[in-house]
């Protein structure tokens, strides 16, 4: 629309200086026959001639903006639906493989790492919004922290639980697991946990 309306000004311009030129030749028009009060009439049209395409060109950018705009705003929200989506797959094949790490690992009998393991899983657990497994998880957290009491945890293991306990408890569904969820915490921390210094990697 703009570069249409710009083609039409430019053109009606156009006509017009060549309109005016061919009638100051014809008519044979000289600058001493023009009046001063006609002079300043037809500067004050002119002048008002420009002034409303002006004001009509920026309410034409005003409306072009604004459209601009909503369009903005509707890909921002398909882009963050699509988000929304990824962060959900995410969270779903993190699910999945932090539940299957805690099975083997429970049956390992590496019960902290299969406590974090089962933390892991149950905060993703709770961020897809399927509920289905959370009295299984937490059934699992359970045995997992009983099983944990006589066990050290090295430093990375134990701040790992920290940061999963921590959010945890921040999510909006927390209220959900709450009871539960507290009981297995205080069945892990019955022992009290001293990490001790992951085990350094042997140098080649």
């Amino acid at each position: 629309m703009k570069k249409n309306l710009s083609i039409i000004l430019s053109l009606t311009a156009l006509v017009g200086v060549v309109v005016l030129a061919v009638v100051m030749v014809c008519l044979n028009v000289s600058l001493s026959k023009v009046s001063l009060d006609t002079f300043i009439g037809v500067m004050v049209t002119m002048i008002g001639i420009l002034v409303t395409f002006a004001v009509g060109w920026q309410i034409i950018n005003a409306l072009e903006i604004k459209s601009k705009l909503a369009e903005i705003e509707k890909i921002k929200a398909d882009v963050n639906t699509q988000q929304s989506n990824i962060d959900k797959i995410a969270a779903r094949i993190a699910y999945d493989a932090a539940i299957n790490r805690s099975y083997t690992l429970h049956k390992m009998g590496e019960y902290i790492k299969a406590f974090a393991s089962t933390l892991e899983a149950l905060q993703n657990c709770l961020l897809i919004d399927e509920y289905e497994d959370l009295d299984i998880l937490l059934s699992n957290l359970y045995a997992n922290a009983t099983g944990a009491h006589t066990i050290r945890c090295y430093e990375s293991e134990c701040q790992f639980i920290y940061e999963k306990d921590e959010l945890i408890r921040k999510s909006p569904k927390y209220l959900l697991i709450k009871d539960r969820y507290e009981e297995a915490m205080k069945e892990y921390n019955k022992w009290p946990k001293i990490p001790i210094k992951d085990k350094k990697e042997v140098k080649k």
